[in-house]
């Protein structure tokens, strides 16, 4: 059984917020960043409604609504922090989130259960890194509540967009380190019975 995504108003205004600017594919991919971290991590000391925020506003900055001059990751916890303010958070709880989206592209496993959640549900859903670790039936399951749709072809692409206007950001160094640009078209968990 897949889990239970947070249902606060804060989380739900997350999703709303996500699902005016994301297109489908990448609005399934916020969905599918939480689902498949909150599978690898179990941690019950995880904040799981500033793990769902984060997952939500993570790539925000690659879409037309908010992408700007400053890296998209940067972006993303800005848009995290102006909502959360917004909304009464204590600043312990938005640094949270905000450290959690700017940290999510990272090489190195973080150890904050929040920031290792969003990471580890983004690495499995881009590149399928850290696969094993999920039950068949929670993948399955996962992909089926929020498909893929063209998320291959279309995050490649905003990847790819995001390399170029920041040549130092995190994606340009994914993509010197990993060569990540070649991994989105075979990621395993787009294989059949995977």
């Amino acid at each position: 059984m897949i889990p239970a995504i947070p249902r606060t108003p804060t989380s739900r205004a997350a999703a709303d917020l996500a699902a005016e600017a994301a297109p489908a594919y990448l609005l399934n991919h916020s969905y599918r960043t939480y689902l498949f971290g909150r599978c690898l991590v179990p941690e019950p000391e995880a904040d799981e409604e500033a793990a769902f925020v984060a997952a939500m506003i993570h790539d925000l900055g690659l879409t037309d609504t908010y992408a700007g001059e400053s890296e998209f990751a940067r972006v993303g916890a800005d848009v995290a922090c102006r909502f959360l303010e917004g909304r009464g958070w204590d600043l312990e709880r938005i640094h949270l989130v905000e450290e959690a989206i700017l940290r999510h592209a990272n090489l190195v496993a973080e150890q904050v259960p929040v920031f290792r959640l969003v990471q580890a549900g983004a690495a499995v859903d881009v590149a399928g890194l850290g696969r094993e670790g999920l039950a068949s039936d929670d993948l399955a399951d996962i992909l089926t509540a929020y498909p893929r749709l063209d998320f291959a072809s279309s995050m490649r692409s905003s990847f790819l967009d995001e390399v170029h206007r920041h040549p130092e950001g995190a994606f340009a160094h994914l993509e010197r380190v990993v060569a990540l640009s070649g991994r989105f078209g075979s990621n395993p968990i787009d294989a059949p019975g995977a």
